[in-house]
């Protein structure tokens, strides 16, 4: 597993001048960057949606591509979960009371990459005029397999700390998801510019984990005595 040592901060010319920073902002520092891919294309593939009419018609025919390698403009990668491999010392807090939704959607689980608390609820929930399935394949926890029906709502948590859990769907075997059940909020999910950001960090030394599905996981070493702004990560490879 690769590791890079970054030893970065960036501290605000105000705080400079006083000498230092101020104790209001003194555990409210963020890691922020962009993750981007560098190598041969990266392959996707016709997902077989005529399998289920419901799914084809959905679609109205047209043909969809596999979402495990989305590559944007300037190589930019989509579905990167950023994570602290450990939380900071002091900041542990509660379970968030709010569930944290996995839609089936247009036959494809959204999002594709899911960080939730453990015991957080998430709130599956079947918005096609189909019937699904949700087979959790994990290890640390109990796994599952559950029915859903068309427009159907289940709500599951995990009890244990566990990265990650695949989900998916036996119906219709191109559905894939995966949910990262972690024991504090430091982490984010790069969208389709390839940025993070994990805010709230107390100053520290921390290993970054960036995991994404095809690529593999990278981690890399930070100081953090400030907002540490561009640590943009290059995944490398070829199929």
């Amino acid at each position: 597993m690769p590791r890079i040592s970054i030893p970065a901060a960036v501290f605000a010319v105000a705080s400079l001048l006083a000498g230092g920073v101020p104790a209001a902002e003194a555990e409210n520092f963020s890691i922020s960057g962009t993750v981007t891919y560098e190598g041969e294309p990266l392959k996707r593939y016709p997902l077989r949606m005529d399998a289920d009419p419901n799914c084809e018609q959905i679609y109205g025919g047209k043909r969809v591509l596999s979402r495990d390698s989305l590559i944007g403009e300037g190589g930019a990668i989509e579905n990167v979960f950023v994570y602290l491999k450990e939380a900071p010392e002091g900041t542990a807090d509660d379970t968030p009371a709010e569930a944290v939704r996995l839609e089936q959607r247009g036959c494809l689980y959204t999002p594709r990459i899911l960080g939730v608390r453990v015991q957080q609820d998430i709130e599956i929930v079947n918005d096609d005029p189909t019937l699904h399935n949700v087979r959790a394949l994990a290890r640390a926890n109990r796994p599952f397999n559950i029915g859903q029906p068309a427009r159907g709502t289940r709500i599951k948590s995990f009890r244990a700390a566990e990265k990650p859990i695949k989900v998916k769907c036996d119906v219709h075997p191109w559905m894939a998801a995966y949910v990262f059940v972690m024991e504090h909020s430091f982490h984010s999910t790069t969208g389709s510019d390839g940025v993070y950001r994990i805010d709230g960090l107390p100053a520290g030394s921390y290993e970054l984990v960036f995991w994404h599905e095809k690529l593999g996981e990278r981690v890399v070493e930070v100081d953090v005595s400030g907002d540490v702004e561009g640590l943009d990560l290059i995944f490398e490879g070829s199929e």
